[in-house]
């Protein structure tokens, strides 16, 4: 079965994936210009910058997911969907992102998906600051603050502000469109 072929059938664990990666794509891509100006664009530093930038988003978002699944579900139901997720998010984004890079280097990703999320998911669930936390647009005791400093790092941007409130700015538009609520209900009422 192709990367593809998993998001044939309509689900609340798909639609939740779907949202997932479309959302860390969307941030994604608002950093993609500033990346290939950093870096010199199509240059492997700007590639690699860039795809590196994507999975955090991914990771972030991932851990959101895991958040409200915990609140919205229990422990249990989110340990179950967590389990399924991961291996859909490990596949379908190293075939969308990078489908098109050496079988070894989409293996070595694949390969450290799973210790790559589960090190993002213990930084941000150090964060105890909630979303955000007001009046502090660079605490890391903010998620969305930790994220975009995460960001502004590995877009070789760790000192300009603006680029890390560009994106606390995005991540927090595009988590409401997300409507992230909405998708777990939908996965709760499957698994």
């Amino acid at each position: 079965m192709s990367w593809l072929d998993m998001f044939k059938k309509p689900s609340g664990i798909n639609n939740l994936a779907i949202a997932i990666v479309d959302t860390s794509y969307k941030c994604g891509q608002e950093f993609k210009e500033p990346i290939d100006k950093k870096f010199g664009k199509d240059s492997k530093e700007a590639m690699l910058s860039w795809v590196k930038v994507q999975y955090e988003f991914l990771f972030f978002f991932c851990h959101l997911a895991m958040r409200s699944a915990l609140s919205q579900l229990g422990n249990d139901k989110r340990t179950k969907l967590q389990k399924l997720l991961g291996p859909i998010l490990s596949t379908s984004t190293t075939e969308a992102w990078v489908g098109h890079w050496p079988e070894e280097l989409k293996e070595k990703i694949k390969n450290d998906f799973f210790n790559n999320i589960n090190v993002a998911e213990l930084e941000y669930s150090e964060c105890k600051g909630g979303l955000l936390v007001k009046d502090q647009p660079f605490s890391k005791d903010g998620l969305f603050s930790r994220l975009a400093i995460n960001i502004a790092q590995l877009s070789g941007y760790e000192d300009n502000p603006g680029i890390i409130l560009q994106c606390e700015s995005v991540a927090v538009k595009n988590f409401t469109e997300m409507k992230l609520d909405k998708l777990i209900d939908a996965v709760g009422r499957e698994i």
